[in-house]
């Protein structure tokens, strides 16, 4: 049995939907283990943490892995070119499939799109059908990436096949962006009057897309005005009105080759260094082959037929994003977990996990040690990893803790009762904040990407959650005593016995991941006591500890169990409530002076607390210290309302 690995910076866009659903569905019935990676990009330090998924980069040097898929055309939308050729380079000797770039580098085949004669069909067209004498292009060369230079160049020999001038003013350059197009546009083109081209092709469907919006601004009517032509026949092509005319690359079809091409390579050993894949251009409204008034989705092709439009992905991938079934067990997933303190609690709940995820087995592995990573840092794989947990579905094996290890840099698969599993897997490291604890590896039924994406962040949070509680369980097993101070002390305030500072900082980042990862709605506040110098002045402090005691109880009644409350420092509280939404906090504010009107009454304080309240939406940020920030100056403003500082 092979084993090949599949390198992807990103599972959520439609481009890396449409190509793993290609390589999972080649492989399926294939006796091939197949390893896919989520890996971000290097040294990533605009997202919290994300930096982490790099690491699976060096397990995939692994003498197990015999070739590697890395599509490469989406790493260079992310990635200088040099640093995606040094990654690239670390794989040598094993053989590399790059999807969408010439590598043209030893032991590697670049899976090529020959986008040549697709422009040259859609020039043709536009000259001969539509009388299009003066064509525009919006380029994606801001970007620098081969892919847009290409589309750039053969649309400009495109122009010279059927003689047709190369009018500078009619190229805007973008990033392959909608906004980029708009931006393009409106730098050279302030008034209908302005619009000299006849047609206009564009590099992508998202700029397409923004030119169409921009174009209708100005009172330019797409096509009776200005024909219109995208690239990528992506999901925006079917549903825009009026539906646009595009080049079908096939990305789906691209994926397929790519897994033919790898299971070629490490069959027979043969590498072939350039494979071109044919484009195929689709006339729809936007171009005026498809009258307006014809609601059906059809196309005509260059010749001139028309054709149903048979996009599976306009009609399922909508309807698979939105189902209340995903959503149903994204939520079971985070109330099992959450239920499961220890790593042996959560292994008592992995074949339950594996059935609600739609996979068949898990391998969970761990470092002996656990490693801290910078976004500065490289993943060094140890000598010794250990196996920690499995549980395989479809054989009936669970195994915790079988005392296995193994050496990642040779094998990555450690059980005997692994060796022969062919299949797809999704393969990602364990990690939560700087630390990196190991991997997963989780064989999948379906090609739900982006529902896997999620599955993964919850589980991986949870097991390195789970990691540290039971080490520090193991560490003081027969002190019982520091076992409370470890789990529970460590992270709770003493005089108000809410989270302390850290304990706070440390759920509440997990609760945040969570809730973002499931693209759920919440709020973060910052209250702060007023007055509290004040009160210990005249009433002493054992007062005011009453007084901050007081104000515990308030935040505590007022915004319920399932909200992360904590004391961060003297009188300032952190709060984090999933699902609270923005029109909620004006009714909060009141009720907060009730309750604290009511409690000061009831545990006898001469005077009544007052308290001020920032707040901000927790989809500002993924990081919790960044939102209090944004919080603590939301409080702000609000004292010096109070203080009558503001008018």
């Amino acid at each position: 049995m092979h084993t090949i690995g599949v390198l992807i910076p990103t599972f959520t866009i439609e481009y890396s939907f449409d190509v793993l659903a290609g390589i999972a569905d080649f492989f399926r019935d294939k006796n091939v283990r197949v390893l896919i990676a989520q890996t971000n990009y290097h040294h990533n330090k605009k997202s919290a943490n994300d930096y982490q998924y790099w690491s699976a980069v060096e397990y995939f040097k692994s003498a197990e892995v015999e070739a590697v898929i890395v599509v490469t055309g989406v790493f260079l939308s992310l990635m200088e070119e040099k640093t995606v050729f040094e990654f690239i380079s670390s794989f040598y000797p094993k053989p590399v499939i790059s999807i969408a770039v010439d590598l043209k580098m030893d032991k590697t085949t670049s899976l090529l799109l020959d986008c040549k004669k697709a422009y040259s069909d859609v020039v043709g067209h536009l000259k001969k059908e539509h009388g299009c004498k003066n064509i525009g292009f919006i380029s994606a060369n801001l970007t620098k990436s081969a892919e847009a230079l290409d589309r750039y160049n053969a649309f400009e020999s495109a122009l010279k096949k059927h003689h047709l001038h190369l009018n500078k003013d009619f190229i805007f350059d973008g990033n392959f962006t909608d906004v980029s197009a708009v931006e393009a546009l409106s730098k050279k083109i302030k008034s209908k009057d302005d619009v000299k081209f006849d047609a206009l092709v564009c590099a992508n469907d998202l700029m397409a897309c923004g030119a169409m919006a921009y174009l209708k601004k100005l009172g330019i009517s797409v096509p009776a005005d200005v024909k219109l032509v995208g690239f990528d026949d992506s999901i925006a092509a079917s549903i825009s009105y009026p539906r646009l005319s595009t080049i079908n690359q096939d990305i789906y079809r691209l994926g397929i080759k790519a897994a033919e091409v790898a299971l070629n390579t490490v069959e027979k050993g043969c590498i072939e260094k350039v494979i071109y894949i044919d484009a195929e251009p689709k006339f729809r409204q936007s171009c005026g082959c498809i009258p307006m008034s014809n609601s059906e989705h059809v196309f005509k092709d260059y010749d001139g037929k028309v054709n149903m439009d048979k996009n599976e992905r306009m009609d399922n991938l909508p309807r698979f994003m939105n189902e209340i079934t995903e959503k149903n067990n994204v939520v079971s997933l985070i109330d099992i977990l959450r239920g499961s303190n220890t790593l042996k609690q959560i292994f008592y709940n992995l074949r339950y996990i594996i059935r609600q995820c739609d996979m068949s087995s898990i391998y969970i592995n761990f470092f002996k040690e656990v490693k801290f990573l910078e976004p500065e840092d490289d993943l060094l794989l140890p000598e010794k990893m250990e196996l920690y947990m499995i549980s395989d579905d479809i054989k009936g094996v669970d195994l915790f803790n079988p005392e296995i290890t193994f050496n990642p840099a040779k094998k990555l698969f450690a059980s005997r009762t692994a060796k022969k599993d062919a299949g797809v897997y999704l393969f990602q490291p364990i990690f939560s904040g700087d630390a990196n604890y190991g991997f997963i590896a989780c064989a999948i039924k379906g090609v739900k990407f982006a529902d896997y994406n999620v599955y993964l962040k919850i589980i991986v949070t949870e097991l390195a959650r789970a990691f540290e509680y039971t080490g520090q369980l193991i560490q003081n097993q027969n002190l019982e005593h520091e076992i409370s101070d470890l789990t529970i002390q460590s992270r709770t305030d003493d005089l108000t016995s809410l989270l302390n500072r850290r304990g706070f900082m440390e759920k509440g980042q997990i609760c945040l991941d969570m809730i973002l990862e499931t693209d759920g709605c919440g709020l973060v506040f910052f209250a702060d006591m007023d007055g509290l110098k004040k009160i210990n002045d005249t009433y002493g402090h054992d007062m005011g500890d009453i007084a901050i005691k007081t104000q515990a109880e308030v935040l505590s009644e007022i915004f319920g169990k399932e909200a992360i409350i904590g004391r961060l420092s003297g009188d300032e509280f952190g709060i984090i409530v999933p699902g609270m939404q923005l029109s909620s906090v004006k009714r909060t504010r009141l009720k907060l002076d009730l309750l604290n009107e009511k409690y000061s009454a009831k545990n006898g304080l001469p005077f009544v607390i007052s308290t001020s309240l920032g707040h901000v939406d927790l989809q500002n940020s993924s990081r919790l210290k960044d939102l209090l920030s944004v919080a603590d100056k939301s409080l702000y403003e609000e004292k010096r309302r109070k203080h009558g500082e503001l008018s």
